[in-house]
């Protein structure tokens, strides 16, 4: 007797928690990042801000992704932006483009792993003609297949009228290494947005067209045919060039 009601107290413990773990809800990867409300919990410094564009972009990627986290991911992602940087598109091109993006990153088998970006103490501030501005880097981690590779990224921001940091503009380091040594990037077609830190004054709304190797790897199978524009973002279209 005493060791049925053991066997029957232990299947009771069991069932009971297991009724208690379905009531609790596990938030995939995107559902926890998208659920910030930026309106009252901005990022407060131009790396947190990186940061969170970062986690946005891993989350991009995610084929179980619904419509609805695609559309915030964007949403979100656009808040971010500075206001010269978010008027290259309306919304509706960069869910768009953004979309379609996504279907090439899914139909390649290409992932963001991980990212790093710059420590507080690299951040370079400046006072320009066009505002305050922060630069720093954030290096992706991708994969495609079972190669892997880093995508530097430099990242210019702008601090706006309500001191808030905003994205203006971010390119391949890769092509900021072509442009000192006077080497033309190889283009491929794929637009984005220039910025500062690259030459050019972001208040002229300059844009480039190129798509370098993030890795800068001699071996083969690891030049992987990609516009560094899609890492982590999307297309951005230039007035008169066709896309």
């Amino acid at each position: 007797m005493f060791a049925v009601l053991v066997v029957f107290l232990a299947v009771f413990y069991f069932v009971a928690n297991g009724k208690r773990d379905d009531g609790m809800t596990k938030l995939s990867a995107t559902e926890a990042t998208i659920q910030r409300d930026l309106s009252i919990n901005y990022p407060q410094t131009p790396k947190a801000v990186v940061r969170y564009y970062a986690e946005l972009s891993q989350c991009m990627y995610d084929p179980a992704n619904s419509d609805a986290e695609i559309e915030e991911i964007a949403k979100q992602s656009r808040e971010l932006f500075d206001d010269e940087l978010k008027a290259q598109q309306t919304d509706e091109q960069y869910l768009a483009s953004l979309k379609s993006t996504i279907a090439g990153f899914i139909n390649d088998n290409r992932r963001i792993v991980s990212f790093t970006v710059s420590p507080s103490s690299e951040v370079i501030y400046s006072r320009l003609d066009i505002g305050e501005v922060a630069s720093l880097y954030c290096t992706y981690t991708m994969q495609k297949g079972s190669v892997s590779y880093s995508d530097p990224e430099h990242f210019l921001l702008r601090r706006d009228g309500d001191g808030r940091w905003k994205i203006l503009g971010w390119q391949s380091t890769s092509v900021e290494q072509a442009q000192a040594e006077s080497v033309p990037p190889e283009k491929d077609g794929t637009d984005v947005n220039d910025t500062p830190a690259a030459g050019s004054s972001g208040s002229e709304g300059k844009n480039e067209v190129y798509g370098t190797e993030g890795s800068g790897a001699e071996t083969p199978e690891v030049k992987i045919e990609k516009p560094t524009v899609e890492i982590p973002t999307v297309e951005i279209k230039v007035p008169g060039v066709d896309q």
